[in-house]
């Protein structure tokens, strides 16, 4: 009896139908074609990438966190010191972006100094009340602070420009905690020094110069909301 022939390779009923066969052997061609577009077969990435790329992520989240912190922190020191200084100086009808950097001035140095941002602006009102920057007093003096020329350049400001407001406010600032620091922290005699009125011989009645430095700060602590918590007597 001759021997049964081979029996095909796709045939049979325990066999997968040949039509299945094709497309396994296409879809492993297609895998092959693709991996070897770039002349290189796929490689799944080094797990260093995978850690660099985690740290990248961490690292800009921290970036994130710290730039909303920043974020809020600024906006408070906008709402509690730079504000009530604009509104205490724009009485005088300035224009609102100059008299925003006046009060940033003034509570830039007055954080520097460790002086009263409000004390500050009262000293420019009393000085200055136009807000000019380039006012000259009959004496010389200059600008908002009225600053005498001769300590132009003088106190590590970074620049001799008396009539650049924020100039002269590190100016007038510098001096008057100089001032403070010579009279050990008498406030009267500090601002009569600032005004020059150690002898009262160039301003007529220059005595009362604190007082009306004070009185400009006692009406800053008028506004609604505001609390004198500076060391000012409190407005009745």
């Amino acid at each position: 009896m001759p021997a049964a022939p081979p029996e095909h390779p796709f045939a049979g009923p325990a066999r997968l139908p040949v039509w299945l066969w094709f497309l396994f052997i296409l879809a492993g061609a297609l895998a092959l074609a693709l991996a070897s577009l770039d002349g290189k077969p796929a490689r799944p990435l080094p797990e260093s990438s995978y850690v660099k790329e985690a740290q990248a992520l961490t690292d800009l989240e921290q970036r994130a966190d710290a730039l909303e912190r920043e974020a809020f922190m600024l906006h408070t020191t906008y709402t509690d010191e730079v504000a009530p200084l604009k509104r205490q100086l724009m009485r005088n009808g300035a224009d609102d972006g100059f008299v925003t950097r006046i009060a940033i001035a003034l509570v830039r140095e007055g954080r520097r100094e460790k002086l009263d941002p409000t004390l500050l602006a009262s000293i420019v009102l009393v000085e200055d009340p136009m807000l000019d920057p380039e006012v000259l007093s009959p004496v010389g003096a200059v600008g908002l602070m009225q600053v005498m020329p001769l300590h132009a350049g003088g106190w590590g400001c970074g620049s001799p420009d008396l009539t650049n407001p924020d100039v002269n406010i590190c100016h007038g600032v510098r001096i008057l905690a100089h001032d403070l620091r010579l009279t050990k922290g008498d406030l009267d005699r500090a601002l009569l020094r600032y005004n020059g009125c150690v002898k009262g011989a160039n301003t007529p009645d220059c005595h009362l110069y604190p007082l009306w430095v004070q009185r400009q700060v006692r009406l800053a602590y008028r506004e609604p909301g505001r609390s004198d918590e500076r060391g000012f007597p409190a407005v009745q």
